[in-house]
């Protein structure tokens, strides 16, 4: 029977409802939890394989989340996890077989070859073990603790201080340090040219440019987009002359929420497919009543 009652002290936080206690017993309950699904589901190697009894392998990737030993994971589960990241990587990064798989930066260490007070050679280590693997152009980008790689259509993010490596983290939470580098590895992924307007201290807007387009193309595709970026955020907006469209989304970073990654994956991919829809101008014509008005590197102040 597997033992992960040891990594209590691990979580964060501990809800007490009240009372130390309470919080204790719940966390220790649902630790017991894991310990018999786990032990039960390996013990049918078909069906840890195919339909695990945790959906996605979830108690796996909070254990490794917990910086649990190698030696406490589920062995068999970690087993297909990893031959799940290598199918993964030999498709070029196109389409997860979990949803949201995390793994122990250690386990990379078996490819690469981290030195201890390199960080930009490692974050270049990591790029080109991607690269090799995938055979896929890789963008890399660091920031404070965390390393930020995009590659095919999925996103690894390194938590240094976590020894944590988690692909495509959809449910994260990015704050404000980390937003703008996410928009520029989004940006790039999907060969889309966007601006970042930073003129008022608590909005950014996102500005993309595009066209002319038919009356069919705003009508079938532009439209329904704006609609569908309407449901996420409460500022957007666009403007249609005879050169081009604009389109102007505005997020809240100052707000304190943050932004779940999928959503800013979801606007992102948005604002591609109306860009992509039609050849950009030659020639810029401007907009008189774009507001904000000043762009960057694409940010601009």
């Amino acid at each position: 029977m597997p033992n992960y009652q040891k990594y209590q002290d691990h979580f964060d936080e501990i809800g007490d409802l009240g009372n130390p206690s309470i919080g204790r017993f719940m966390l220790s309950d649902v630790l017991s939890k894991m310990e018999t699904t786990c032990e039960e589901c390996q013990r049918d190697r078909m069906r840890c394989t195919l339909r695990p009894m945790c959906p996605d392998r979830v108690f796996l990737n909070v254990l490794i989340a917990l910086q649990a030993a190698i030696d406490d994971l589920p062995a068999f589960c970690y087993q297909v996890h990893l031959r799940n990241l290598d199918t993964y990587l030999k498709s070029r990064a196109q389409r997860t077989h979990e949803k949201e798989p995390r793994y122990p930066l250690q386990y990379f260490g078996e490819f690469i070859t981290f030195k201890k007070d390199g960080p930009a050679a490692n974050l270049r280590a990591f790029a080109a073990y991607l690269k090799r693997e995938t055979q896929s152009e890789v963008r890399s980008y660091a920031l404070d603790d965390r390393w930020y790689l995009g590659v095919g259509a999925g996103i690894f993010v390194v938590d240094l201080n976590r020894q944590l490596v988690s692909l495509d983290p959809d449910g994260d939470i990015v704050q404000r340090p980390a937003l703008e580098t996410l928009i520029v590895l989004l940006a790039e992924t999907h060969r889309l040219d966007v601006t970042i307007l930073k003129d008022l201290e608590s909005t950014w807007y996102l500005r993309v440019r595009s066209g002319p387009f038919t009356t069919d193309q705003l009508t079938e595709i532009v439209q329904p987009r704006l609609r569908k970026l309407e449901e996420s955020w409460s500022h957007v907006a666009s403007q249609t002359n005879d050169h081009e469209t604009e389109v102007l989304v505005g997020l809240d970073p100052a707000s304190g929420r943050g932004i779940r990654l999928h959503t800013l994956r979801e606007t992102l991919q948005l604002l591609a497919e109306i860009a992509q829809t039609a050849p950009r101008p030659k020639a810029k014509v401007p907009i008189s009543a774009t507001k904000p008005s000043a762009p960057t590197a694409r940010t601009r102040r």
